[in-house]
């Protein structure tokens, strides 16, 4: 698409230029009738509430200002809330606010995900993290592509809290403290009475997760009940001597060291302790290794692709192919993108990922589309003659054309990945041994709380609440201090390097 301008020099001539046109979303067609009733809603939202993204602007009565924008526009009151504090978001982010300002392009559900993932980073956030969520921000939002579809509101959240794992921050913490503190590992189980009602909650890491899914559907699968009763059979000892084999798929690249992550259908790649997980599962468990790389050069002769086959797909699209949609790609059906029965060959380069419904309009010939074999994009050409582009969001384009912050480091450098794992729990034990001098639990958890959240990991050695008694509190203070005492005195003789008093020992 080009722009034809004309100028005029100084010697009166007129001379012709063809320059390229802006790139656009697809929800920026000009021309299109849909898309410019969607920008003037967009363009309502800014007006509004655009004044609540410049730094400085507030208002008095939050809760007030919530209900009378409620009564007079009839919205939900959750959906002005969230318009407000999405655009307010904005403050921080110049560079964004700068662009929705021009475009207009985010909705409120992509500014609900902006501030929604912005509040992970707590309140001691600092300048550069925010510099470089703005950026990544604003490379989402800008086009690399005609027609290319606007980025979903996911794919915002995923980003954010990606480029929150890659600070570089390291916080002190006593070695003598968290090594002791490591040693009681606090139980992640538990069944907690809710009126009428048991609630069963395991806290666990995404691999372990995924394997008591896998062994839960087996055996409602082979008892043929719900996946509710056979989670309670299974917990009960009822499905004891039931023989089963739940089968778990991973995906993981072959260059892939001890502690790299691996890609989990469903949850993406892997934090460490997942990472550890699958270490020691595949050390005691059988594997059924399937070369993606051989999957996707090998052509079949029937319909029907192989397991391997079906497998490569799912890592290359993930979800289902159509613009916008979420559905993942194992809930999908494979696609011949030239039919079969036109000639189209059963290769994974011609198998797509497309759900039942959106595998109908394909199939109805109302829509069609045609993959870049180079960058993964994939054109969908409609029957008005218009035409819009879906990027890649598969496990496969992440390993050889890496966007997410995290993976791209990883790759390139496991460094980063273990900063982030160091900074955790620096930070982490530091707040235990905050509470363990000013005894302010509440502001302890809810710091620990706030860094689980912001890093996607849990911290397995929360401190145990201190009594409230005055006279235990006292007793507790009086067996700190003698620990302290020790740890000092213990110093003291072996710097000394003699043995200590015999009445000493025995205080020791």
């Amino acid at each position: 698409m080009f722009y034809i301008v004309e100028r005029t020099t100084t010697r009166g001539a007129t001379v012709t230029t063809a320059t390229t046109a802006p790139k656009k979303f697809r929800n920026q067609r000009e021309h299109d009738p849909d898309s410019e009733c969607a920008q003037a809603i967009r363009d309502t939202y800014w007006t509004m509430f655009g004044h609540y993204a410049y730094p400085g602007f507030d208002v008095e009565d939050f809760d007030a200002t919530v209900t009378q924008l409620q009564l007079a526009t009839g919205w939900h009151k959750g959906f002005v809330k969230n318009a407000i504090l999405g655009h307010a978001a904005l403050q921080d982010l110049p560079r964004l606010r700068e662009l929705q300002q021009e475009t207009r392009l985010m909705d409120v559900g992509h500014l609900t995900a902006v501030y929604t993932a912005i509040e992970e980073l707590g309140e001691d956030v600092d300048e550069e993290a925010l510099m470089l969520i703005d950026g990544i921000l604003v490379n989402t939002f800008t086009p690399t592509r005609h027609d290319q579809a606007v980025p979903q509101r996911k794919t915002v959240t995923d980003r954010i809290r990606a480029a929150i794992k890659r600070t570089d921050k390291s916080r002190a913490y006593d070695k003598r403290k968290r090594e002791k503190r490591e040693q009681d590992n606090s139980e992640k189980f538990g069944i907690y009475e809710y009126r009428d009602r048991a609630i069963v909650q395991l806290d666990t890491n995404s691999l372990d997760g995924r394997r008591i899914q896998a062994n839960v559907a087996e055996v409602a699968r082979e008892l043929g009940i719900s996946t509710s009763d056979a989670a309670i059979k299974l917990l009960s000892g009822e499905a004891i001597g039931i023989e089963i084999t739940p089968v778990l798929n991973v995906y993981s690249p072959k260059n892939r060291g001890n502690g790299d992550p691996i890609f989990i259908p469903g949850c993406g790649w892997t934090e460490p302790e997942a990472a550890t997980a699958f270490e020691r599962w595949i050390a005691d468990t059988f594997i059924d290794e399937r070369d993606l790389d051989a999957e996707l050069q090998k052509r079949l002769r029937g319909y029907v692709p192989s397991e391997g086959m079906r497998h490569a797909v799912y890592a290359r699209n993930r979800t289902c192919i159509y613009p916008e949609c979420n559905r993942p790609a194992e809930q999908c059906q494979l696609d011949h993108r030239i039919p079969y029965d036109e000639g189209g060959k059963t290769t994974v380069s011609n198998l797509f990922s497309l759900c039942a419904h959106h595998h109908n309009i394909k199939t109805d010939r109302r829509v069609y589309y045609v993959p870049d074999p180079v960058t993964g994009e994939i054109v969908w050409l409609h029957a008005d003659g218009t035409f819009q582009v879906s990027a890649p969001e598969g496990f496969i384009t992440d390993y050889l054309q890496p966007t997410n912050p995290r993976w791209k480091t990883t790759l390139e450098k496991r460094r980063q990945k273990r900063k982030d794992r160091a900074e955790f729990y620096n930070r982490c034990h530091s707040a235990v041994e905050k509470y363990e001098n000013d005894l302010d639990y509440d502001a302890c958890m809810a710091t620990i709380h706030a860094l689980e959240d912001r890093f996607g990991m849990t911290f397995e050695y929360p401190p145990k609440k201190q009594p409230e008694d005055p006279l235990d509190i006292l007793a507790a203070l009086e067996w700190h201090w003698r620990e302290v005492e020790c740890a000092e005195m213990h110093e003291y003789y072996a710097i000394r390097d003699y043995p200590p008093d015999p009445e000493v020992a025995s205080y020791l």
